[in-house]
């Protein structure tokens, strides 16, 4: 299968430290949606902190209308929590242009 790349930058606005896993949808114009297929990592965030993540699709979807994040602790111990998000940005690696 090919994999299309994106990087994801996010910074976020939490006051606390959060850790956990990203997952993104990016869905087209025609309702076509993919998820990504991310690392097995958790990631952390940090208040005003940029945290890049890399992040790959089975598919390529050129002109996305829109991008869902759902922000999970997955197995982390803890209590559930919201990633608020101050800056996002998803750029392909595949295709720069975009």
């Amino acid at each position: 299968f090919a994999v299309y790349n994106y990087l994801l930058d996010i910074t976020t606005w939490n006051k606390s430290v959060r850790r956990g896993f990203i997952k993104v949808k990016i869905t087209d114009y025609a309702g076509n949606t993919v998820e990504s297929e991310m690392n097995s990592e958790a990631s952390t965030f940090q208040q005003y902190k940029r945290v890049k993540i890399l992040t790959g699709f089975y598919q390529d979807i050129e002109k996305i209308s829109k991008i869902s994040l759902t922000f999970s602790t997955k197995t982390l111990i803890g209590p559930k929590h919201k990633l608020r998000i101050l800056q996002m940005t998803l750029k392909s690696l595949n295709n720069p242009e975009r």
